[in-house]
């Protein structure tokens, strides 16, 4: 029962949510172009429910793949009300505005998640250990500096510090430092590295193989308090040590505060942040195909069903409250999903409306715009069907996305 309420429940309130904003956008800017809208769906077909009101038809469909509205003559320009009788800027509005939706969205949902008051870590970051031959190892970082800033951005905790390195794949970037050495007391430095890639994995120095990450630094929390780690836990961690190692009886907590942001904040850091969504996922691509930070590349694809699973680790490893940034994360992928220049998507039917404006206003054929699109949507299908039984073959074999 617990899957149903922490994984498909949230999913399934999630898809509807960003199905329903996407095709809105398709469905508001139709209605005012004068557009006929025959059909909003909700799922692709075959069809489970509908009602026809005036003269669009709403339909529940049994493919959670997505949704449509099924304009009146998307490729025949016979009919003055058909999307393809409008001119092209109009077309080019239509086609692309359930991706503007939901990157709206995502900024909204961002902005809003910054609003509601919850526990921020901001024990700063620490570097413990600088791998030999790394750019931060050239830089001259050292054992011991604290990381207050990258790129003039402050960063509060090992989390945040991550999140800045890897949008800055491939580039140098500045770590502010606060260091300390001698008698001199402590001293804030800016210190550039280059963030690399890839990089393969190190022997640290217990023989152990690790990865040393864009820079080659492991970081650890620079403030907190010591707190007895409880017997149960000590007993699980004796398990893990080599005999006669000692058993640790304390751990570094780090400090943490509640945090939140005004509207008028929270509302431009969710842009950014839906921004900064981007590039980190750009930057993941080309990290992957280059080999991956730690030697290992490979890219895990998941479909709706792996997103199900993947809703319900969120909530189990970060709680409800990071449920919205997920969201939002997800709407700004559909946003980018939907514009690629694939047939079917949105992004291949602007490709179209592009093509007659470089043919000189000469469209390509409908009967040949249709056929590329209904190829298309069968390789979509296809995709998604085999995309499912790899994430139902993970499901069943136990694994899970983020762990």
């Amino acid at each position: 029962m617990s899957i149903i309420f922490q994984s498909v429940l949230p999913f399934l309130a999630m898809l509807v949510v960003l199905i329903v904003v996407h095709e809105l956008g398709h469905f508001v800017t139709a209605k005012l172009a004068g557009v006929k809208v025959l059909e909003f769906g909700l799922g692709y077909p075959p069809r489970l429910w509908g009602i026809k009101r005036g003269e669009t038809e709403y339909t529940f469909n049994a493919l959670p793949l997505g949704g449509f509205v099924r304009l009146l003559g998307e490729e025949d320009p016979g009919d003055p009300r058909s999307l393809a009788a409008k001119p092209r800027w109009v077309r080019l509005v239509v086609l692309g505005s359930g991706a503007a939706m939901n990157v709206a969205l995502a900024v909204f949902l961002f902005g809003l998640a910054l609003t509601i008051p919850r526990e921020v870590d901001i024990s700063r970051a620490r570097i413990a250990e600088v791998v030999p031959g790394s750019p931060a190892e050239e830089a001259g970082l050292k054992p011991g500096d604290t990381i207050f800033a990258v790129n003039g951005r402050e960063v509060q905790s090992i989390g945040e510090l991550g999140y800045q390195i890897r949008l800055n794949l491939g580039e140098t970037v500045t770590f502010k430092v606060r260091r300390t050495e001698g008698t001199s007391g402590a001293e804030f430095i800016e210190v550039p590295a280059y963030a690399r890639w890839s990089a393969p994995n190190y022997i640290d120095e217990d023989g152990n193989e690790r990865p040393q990450g864009p820079t080659g630094i492991t970081i650890g929390p620079a403030y907190g308090s010591i707190q007895p780690i409880p017997p149960e836990e000590r007993e699980e961690i004796a398990k893990e040590l080599l005999p006669g190692e000692p058993v640790p009886t304390t751990r570094l907590v780090p400090f943490s505060e509640t945090q939140w942001k005004p509207p008028w904040e929270a509302l431009p850091e969710g842009a950014r942040r839906a921004y900064d969504s981007i590039i980190l996922a750009r930057n993941e691509i080309i990290s992957r195909i280059k080999g991956g930070v730690g030697g290992s590349g490979g890219f895990k694809v998941t479909g709706p069903v792996g997103i199900a699973q993947l809703t319900g680790e969120v909530v189990e490893e970060a709680g409800w409250k990071s449920l919205m940034d997920f969201a939002a994360l997800i709407s700004m992928n559909l946003a980018v999903l939907n514009i690629l220049p694939l047939p079917m998507l949105d992004g291949g039917r602007i490709v179209f409306v592009l093509l007659e404006f470089l043919r000189g206003g000469r469209r390509v054929a409908p009967q040949k715009e249709a056929l590329v699109h209904f190829v298309g949507l069968v390789a979509l299908l296809t995709l998604a069907v085999v995309i499912t039984y790899f994430d139902v073959v993970r499901i069943f074999q136990g694994e899970g996305i983020l762990r």
